[in-house]
C-alpha cells in the first residue's frame, strides 16, 4: 500500500509586545494502491480532495515564559492534491486552505485584559517525496512545505486592532507505518519531525505612521502525527478518514526599531507554540 499523498483591520496591537505578537494544519495524504487487487505501480496518476476541520491553537510567551496571548477555535478548510508514483519512488504536491474566526485572549500593550476574536487564514504549498518498497508495510518520506498565515486580530472595546502575516518554510521526515491492510481496508500511522526555517512577520502598523516593518522569526521544531482509515470503493476510487496532530514553535524574532517623525517604539515578535489537530474526509481515484 503506497501512501500519496487583506481586507483587514489596521492600527495598533492589543498585545504587540512593543516589544509583541506560523498550518495544520492538517493533512490528508492520499493511499495510491490497494493491497492485494492492484500491482505497486498499476496506476500513472491519482487525484484527491478532501473536507478538514482544524482545531486551532496558538499561543505566545513573554521572556520568563508567562502567556502573552492565545488564540483558540476551529477553522474549516480543504486539501487538493496530486500524485505520480515511479517505481517505488512517489511523488505527491499538496494545497491546503483554512480560514474562519477564532477567540482571541490576551492582554493591552498597558498589561490590561483583553478578549477579542481574530481572524485567520492559512494557506500551505506541499511537496512529499515518500520511498515504499513493493513488500513492505510502510513508507520513509520526506516534506518541503511553504505556509503562510495571515492573521488580523479585531478591534474591540476601544483597542484599535492588528494585522500581521507571517511565512515561513517548513522541513520534515518521518515515517508511516501500516497496523492493518486488506483487500479493502487499510488502517495506517504517520509520525514526522520538523523544523521551522527562514520565517517572516510583516506587521501593519501604517495607521500609526510606522510603515509595515518585517521581522525575523526565530527558526523552531515541531512534530507531525497521524492516524487514518481508508476504504475502497471502486477499483479506482477511495475514501479515507484521519485525525492529525501537528505542533511546533517559532523563536523569538529581532528587534526593529521604528519611527514615525514624532514618536520611537521598539517591536519585537515574542517565541511561540502553535498546535493543530485536524480531522479530514477525503476521496482519491487513480488514472
Amino acid at each position: 500500500l503506497q501512501d500519496k499523498q487583506r481586507p483587514h483591520k489596521r492600527g495598533l496591537s492589543p498585545r504587540l509586545c512593543f516589544m509583541s505578537m506560523n498550518s495544520r494544519h492538517a493533512f490528508i495524504y492520499l493511499l495510491l494502491t490497494v493491497p492485494g487487487s492492484l500491482s505497486f505501480n498499476a496506476y500513472a496518476f491519482e487525484t484527491g480532495v478532501s473536507a478538514d476541520l482544524m482545531y486551532f491553537n496558538y499561543e505566545e510567551f513573554d521572556t520568563s515564559g508567562a502567556t502573552l496571548n492565545t488564540e483558540t477555535g476551529f477553522l474549516p478548510g480543504f486539501t487538493v492534491s496530486a500524485s505520480q508514483p515511479l517505481k517505488a519512488i512517489n511523488n505527491t504536491f499538496e494545497f491546503s486552505l483554512y480560514g474562519g474566526r477564532v477567540d482571541y485572549d490576551g492582554q493591552t500593550q498597558s498589561g490590561l485584559p483583553h478578549q477579542t476574536q481574530t481572524d485567520e487564514t492559512i494557506y500551505r504549498l506541499l511537496y512529499k517525496l515518500s520511498w515504499a518498497p513493493v513488500n513492505d508495510q510502510g513508507e520513509l518520506y520526506a516534506k518541503a512545505y511553504w505556509q503562510q498565515w495571515d492573521r488580523s486580530i479585531q478591534p474591540n472595546n476601544g483597542v484599535s486592532g492588528l494585522f500581521e502575516q507571517y511565512q515561513w518554510w517548513t522541513l520534515e521526515a518521518g515515517a508511516r507505518v501500516d497496523i492493518y491492510t486488506n483487500n479493502h481496508h487499510d488502517v495506517f500511522v504517520d509520525l514526522g519531525v520538523l523544523t521551522t526555517r527562514n520565517g517572516t512577520i510583516l506587521v501593519d502598523l501604517s495607521n500609526a505612521g510606522y510603515g509595515e516593518p518585517v521581522l525575523d522569526l526565530g527558526d523552531g521544531i515541531g512534530l507531525n502525527g497521524a492516524i487514518n482509515y481508508r476504504m475502497a470503493y471502486t477499483a479506482n476510487g477511495a475514501f479515507q478518514f484521519g485525525l492529525r496532530y501537528t505542533t511546533w514553535n517559532f523563536g523569538r524574532s529581532n528587534v526593529k526599531t521604528l519611527s514615525n517623525g514624532s514618536r520611537t517604539i521598539s517591536i519585537v515578535e515574542p517565541d511561540s507554540t502553535t498546535q493543530q489537530l485536524t480531522a479530514t474526509i477525503g476521496y482519491s481515484h487513480k488514472f
